[in-house]
């Protein structure tokens, strides 16, 4: 076969020229060699000609394998060749170049990103075909491709960080992450372009920053460090800083800075150091005891070989706190029981429980809630006798085995079990207290078995409990016929909601300004078919306990709306509801959201919704009870604090609490009449309530007497029988109609 241009050779003229024309061929083919792109001719889309690099992109050895393929070949798709053809021809029948990056095909099938760069030989006859350079891009997509990925991963890196990125120069801010603009309570981009001295308390806070840090970027160093910079509000923040320069090399670029709020971080530490110097002295005071404990324990230790003593430890002592087991317990308490039958000596058995344990492990974790065990064991063996037993139980249960103590002697001991839990308990960086609540029972007019001695010990335990927790009762037959009857209730308590045995009374709420009902409070009664009225004093603190008020108090809240809702829409429009809340329902994270919930149900705006919380709520954790009531508060829900002055609320939380009224206990109003302290006292919380903006409600008005003195101190409500007795909606409404005319 001819080379591509051997046979215009043989129809040229004479030497001369044919001499020029082969040169001319022969400096195209070099110059086709040569190149470093593919260049191919192509007629009627078919190849007339190509150099070795365009063979080599499309996976052919040598051009002349191509010769007179179509070029539908190189792409995709029949529709990519066509779609390309369409995209052209407009371009190249004008005379310009097209140019274009695509898809195309090797000859083993794998597909590659090449630029097309095409033009028409003549543009005034399309037929003489058309010249293409091709090169293979596809490196250089993928390398284009991992670039921009990579500046995406670091604007998301930077618009994601959770420390503070800045970029400054000549001491301004040239950019700067979210973060740091929210840390510093600023609006994203208002710092764009300031001075850095905007972030500084003072101009000598700022000059003496520049002076600590810059001089260490300039020598090409980093620095780390911490500075105080100041928020937009001027409140301070502590910051961890590290800084560089951009270019060591060349300071004007500016540097770059990470910042982290330590505030917290320091503050805490300043607690722990505090804290931890008081406990060195407590520690100092008990090194003795437990010089003595811990010698004890190595001695008995050092008596037994390792591995029988392991398996005798782990099948008798409790694993967390190292105190005996029930295994442990009823062994020992066998032999203290036939001990005190030979010898006729007496025998007392403490059921212990700690109040309101539950929450440490639902607030802090059951990490902190088993290094406070830990230590609450340490304590009560300290409070003991060494023939005295303490066994754990298991979660927050223990049990003490006094042999030869009397009731004097039992008392005594509880005693001292309640002055050692006052001192409070420093876990990690957590200042914890935790009272116990006590039943003692009595070998042998209580038991004369140990598991009798711990089942009274249980019972007086739990009335101890209902009697406010915090204290010790003795056994006595009355609490057994109680606990069966509390079984009996919680029982009957399960079925009482279905059965539709529970319902509302409503006691009005009377304006002092204008004799008018302006609220009424929702109270629960219990009906039942056997047992008759059951007291909410007795019933709630076992649903409670039960863990069946949340579905109660959610009925509650429900059927109270669901009644405001008729009252107001017909003769009532401004009445408002006041509903109980107990503290395990104050404590539900979802309680703001419920409320939300059912206000919008009933299509009732939140003002007219009156939550009654105790002062034990607030009381048990502020810190949660501040973030609840700033959520309820802020739906628009008005809070009271019902019992106010029974409780333990300081003045110092009370300011902190968005409450709306303090309702005065009824052990106040009661003896209005004769009792000057109780006079003072309800007009001291009157002005205190004054002076911070909330109203008043007295509760238990039963005289003319209390009433006028209430409105004479300025009290705004009150409640009780002088008024009405609480009374069924029906009773209610006949009631409220009454005052209208």
């Amino acid at each position: 076969m001819l080379a591509p241009h051997s046979l215009l050779e043989s129809q040229l003229p004479g030497p001369p020229f044919h001499a020029s024309l082969q040169r001319a061929l022969r400096e195209q083919q070099t110059l086709l060699d040569s190149a470093g792109v593919g260049i191919v001719f192509l007629r009627q889309r078919c190849v007339v000609r190509c150099n070795q690099r365009y063979a080599e992109i499309f996976g052919y050895d040598h051009p002349e394998e191509l010769n007179e393929l179509t070029t539908e070949t190189f792409y995709p798709s029949r529709e990519a060749f066509r779609d390309l053809g369409r995209a052209a021809y407009p371009v190249l029948a004008q005379g310009e170049t097209y140019r274009v990056e695509r898809p195309l095909r090797r000859r083993d099938g794998t597909l590659f990103w090449g630029s097309l760069t095409g033009r028409l030989i003549n543009p005034q006859d399309t037929s003489e075909g058309s010249i293409w350079i091709v090169d293979d891009i596809d490196a250089q997509r993928r390398a284009q491709a991992a670039l921009d990925a990579a500046v995406r991963e670091k604007q998301l890196l930077f618009d994601s960080a959770m420390v503070g990125i800045v970029f400054i120069r000549d001491r301004r801010l040239t950019r700067c992450n979210h973060h740091f603009e929210q840390m510093l309570g600023y609006q994203p981009g208002e710092l764009a372009g300031c001075s850095s001295r905007q972030w500084y308390a003072s101009d000598a806070a700022w000059h003496e920053a520049g002076a600590r840090c810059y001089p260490q970027l300039a020598a090409g160093h980093s620095y780390e460090g911490e500075l105080e910079l100041c928020r937009k509000d001027g409140t301070p923040v502590i910051c961890e800083v590290r800084s560089k320069a951009i270019d060591p090399a060349n300071p004007s670029q500016g540097s770059i800075w990470i910042t982290m709020d330590i505030t917290e971080r320091k503050a805490a530490q300043a607690v722990l150091a505090r804290t931890h110097e008081e406990l060195e002295r407590q520690v100092q005071d008990r090194t003795r005891e437990l010089r003595e404990t811990v010698d004890n324990l190595h001695r008995e230790i050092n008596e037994r070989k390792a591995d029988q003593d392991r398996i005798y430890w782990l099948a008798h002592y409790d694993a967390l706190t190292g105190l005996p087991n029930r295994t442990l317990l009823a062994e020992r308490a066998q032999q203290a029981i036939r001990v005190a039958q030979e010898s006729g000596t007496p025998l007392a058995v403490i059921f212990l429980d700690l109040d309101h344990f539950k929450h440490v492990n639902d607030s802090l974790g059951h990490r902190v809630g088993d290094a406070l065990l830990v230590e609450i064991a340490k304590r009560l063996r300290a409070v003991v006798r060494d023939k005295d037993t303490v066994s754990r139980l298991g979660g927050d249960e223990f049990i003490l085995l006094l042999p030869g103590a009397n009731a004097h002697g039992a008392a005594r001991v509880a005693g001292k079990l309640q002055d050692a839990s006052r001192q409070h308990y420093q876990i990690a960086h957590h200042e914890l207290t935790m009272a116990p609540s006590m039943g003692i029972a009595l070998f042998p007019q209580d038991g004369a078995d140990f598991d009798t001695l711990t089942q009274s010990a249980d019972v007086a335990m739990y009335r101890a409990k209902l009697d406010g927790r915090n204290t010790f009762k003795f056994f006595t037959p009355e609490m057994q016929a109680q606990s069966v009857r509390a079984l009996q209730l919680e029982n009957a308590l399960r079925r009482a909601l279905e059965r539709g045995q529970l319902h509302l009374h409503y006691q009005p709420q009377m304006s002092l300004a204008t004799g008018a009902v302006h609220s009424v409070e929702a109270l629960l009664r219990w009906q039942h078919p056997q047992l008759g009225d059951v007291s909410p004093a007795e019933f709630i603190p076992i649903a409670e306990d039960s863990g069946q008020i949340l579905q109660i108090g959610e009925w509650v809240l429900r059927t109270a709306l669901s009644q405001l809702k008729i009252w107001r829409a017909t003769a009532f429009p401004g009445l408002t509801m006041a509903v109980n809340l107990s503290a395990i329902q104050f404590r539900q994270p979802q309680l703001p959201e419920l409320v939300s919930r059912m206000l919008s149900e009933f299509q009732l705006p939140p003002d007219c919704l009156e939550l009654e919380l105790t002062e034990g709520v607030a009381v048990d954790d502020p810190h949660a009870a501040v973030s609840t009531m700033d959520q309820l508060h802020a739906r628009g829900v008005r809070m009271s604090m019902d019992d106010f002055g029974t409780g333990y609320s300081s003045l110092s939380q009370l300011k902190r609490f968005q409450i709306f009224k303090l309702k005065i206990d009824q052990s106040f109003v009661r003896d209005l009449g004769n009792d000057t302290n109780d006079r003072a006292i309800v007009s001291a919380i009157i002005r205190m309530a004054q002076a911070l903006g909330m109203r008043t409600t007295a509760e238990g008005v039963e005289t003319a007497g209390q009433l006028s003195f209430l409105r004479e101190q300025g009290c705004d409500e009150a409640q009780g029988y002088h008024f009405s007795k609480p009374l069924s909606a029906p009773e209610l409404e006949a009631f409220m109609r009454r005052q209208l005319t």
